[in-house]
């Protein structure tokens, strides 16, 4: 699965932004996808569905910018493959994976767990998660996903050690460092100054479970080749 046509030019920011602002845009199925002055390291990431911890990478990935004007084949949204192809292709990426044990968490109960089980009903409604600036919300999630949802947040793996079988729902919130992010819950009619001052407080207060640091097995991708400028468009 590829781009129909794919234009990539060196990163430039756009005019009255800060140099490191990146952005992407999607005109939807068949239409463009644009990705504006985003550092290759990103591209991989999402290329390969990786976390930040997660990738093994030469350090220059992080400051070398491409911008991409894209067309998508009909009726497709964008997808990680197209852009792996792309990347392979134009960058010669290579890369493969390992299971190693890094430095993370494992995610414990504390006291009384607090999360609730699922009804039948949202069981039969499906499963799903958001998450934001101070905020990771789930509905019939397991231990598990919510482990992976931390570690996303921690930007450290986080695994699942709790026992706890089944899907649950909840929601965990603690102060956004954002002031914008503050203002905006306030305007809802969200005691912010009530919350915790952060993620692992939450944790205990609110949903009765604990990070405790651990060597946990994680899978690492490690780019083995990638250059430092593209093929001709």
């Amino acid at each position: 699965m590829q781009f129909e046509v794919a234009v990539i030019k060196p990163g430039k920011a756009p005019a009255g932004h800060p140099l490191g602002e990146s952005s992407s845009s999607n005109g939807g199925p068949g239409g463009q996808f644009r990705m504006v002055n985003v550092p290759l390291k990103q591209w991989v990431e999402m290329a390969l569905s990786v976390n930040d911890y997660a990738l093994k990478a030469p350090s220059w990935l992080d400051t070398s910018r491409f911008d991409l004007d894209a067309r998508l084949p009909a009726n497709q949204d964008p997808k990680p493959e197209m852009l792996k192809a792309l990347l392979i292709e134009r960058f010669g990426l290579k890369w493969h994976e390992e299971l190693q044990n890094v430095s993370g968490f494992e995610l414990v109960p504390d006291k009384k767990v607090l999360v609730q089980s699922t009804s039948l009903l949202e069981r039969l409604k499906g499963r799903g998660s958001s998450s934001g600036p101070g905020l990771i919300g789930g509905t019939n999630m397991s231990m598990a996903e919510f482990a992976e949802a931390l570690g996303k947040v921690l930007g450290r793996p986080v695994v699942d050690a709790t026992h706890l079988s089944g899907g649950y729902d909840f929601k965990l919130m603690w102060r956004p460092e954002s002031d914008a992010t503050a203002d905006e819950w306030k305007r809802h009619g969200i005691d912010v100054d009530n919350l915790p001052d952060s993620i692992t407080t939450a944790l205990r207060e609110q949903l009765g479970l604990r990070l405790q640091s651990a060597k946990v097995p994680s899978k690492i991708v490690v780019v083995d080749n990638i250059n430092r400028q593209p093929t001709e468009n």
